[in-house]
């Protein structure tokens, strides 16, 4: 179930300042059924994989801002379900993946051997690897799904499907011709915009200011 929170949280948590929404996968590696065996080569001790399993688990949770409408949560949230559907299938190719990196092709494919006093270290960058191979992984799929396209698609579906009325918060750089284009398809319709929240605004609909609440009408 996605977690409600501030949206100051979803910011930091997503390190996205304008995000609404974010999912958080976090991977657990579990190396406890990994068995190692030993030599001696000279006066050093060296370790390699013998045989067991690497157990490989996804956790993620969705965070949406808790100044949203319950019906804007459920359609942010349908977006979010797409990452983590993403992300589950991504766990699929996960295994082949990281067999492209240095110290678990060596480790795990190739059986190289090392010293018993880098095996800490050696864990350590196993670990790493993994993660750094589930982010390229799914970092395609996250810049083709976090576009400013899809988030105007989500917009549009709010100001369709759920009932007024709508708020939007300025964020800096924005203008009232990039929000009807976000909300509307459109910049031309930028005057509605500005006829709903001129009391907001002032005489001078080019000077919004990064936090105001605007309506956005039907």
């Amino acid at each position: 179930m996605p977690q409600i929170v501030t949206p100051a949280r979803v910011r930091r948590i997503s390190g996205n300042q304008l995000a609404l929404a974010y999912t958080q996968p976090v991977i657990n590696i579990d190396l406890s059924n990994v068995s190692f065996k030993q030599r001696r080569n000279g006066s050093v001790v060296e370790f390699t994989f013998d045989f067991g399993t690497l157990k490989i688990s996804l956790q993620q949770q969705i965070y949406i801002a808790n100044d949203l409408t319950p019906c804007e949560r459920r359609i942010w949230a349908s977006h979010e379900q797409h990452h983590v559907d993403d992300n589950r299938d991504c766990m699929d190719h996960l295994g082949t993946e990281m067999m492209q990196y240095s110290f678990c092709n060596r480790l795990f494919q190739r059986g190289d051997w090392f010293p018993s006093n880098n095996f800490k270290r050696i864990q350590r960058n196993v670990r790493q690897e993994i993660g750094d191979a589930f982010r390229d992984l799914t970092k395609q799929k996250v810049l083709a799904l976090d576009t400013r396209a899809e988030y105007s698609r989500v917009a549009q579906k709010i100001l369709r499907d759920c009932p007024g009325p709508i708020m939007y918060t300025v964020f800096p750089g924005d203008n009232l011709s990039r929000i009807a284009q976000h909300y509307y398809g459109t910049q031309t319709k930028w005057k509605k915009i500005y006829d709903a929240n001129r009391a907001v605004v002032g005489k001078n609909p080019n000077l919004i200011r990064a936090g105001m609440k605007l309506t956005i009408p039907k």
